[in-house]
């Protein structure tokens, strides 16, 4: 990744999200050999619904 440029760096995103919530989304998290932490949790969310949304696009 290239620091100097800040174009290319990835971006932090902050939300508010119910304690309970987040206290069941970081254990199931913890026990996931796939997931590793909120952000691929979240990358993974955000690239299956921009994916659903081209295809959903190109059908309609």
């Amino acid at each position: 990744m290239d620091c100097t440029n800040k174009a290319n760096r990835t971006r932090q995103v902050q939300f508010r999200m119910d304690p309970e919530k987040v206290k069941l989304l970081l254990s199931a998290i913890a026990l996931d050999d796939n997931m590793h932490s909120m952000t691929d949790l979240f990358n993974k969310a955000a690239d299956e619904y921009l994916k659903k949304q081209k295809e959903e696009k190109e059908n309609g």
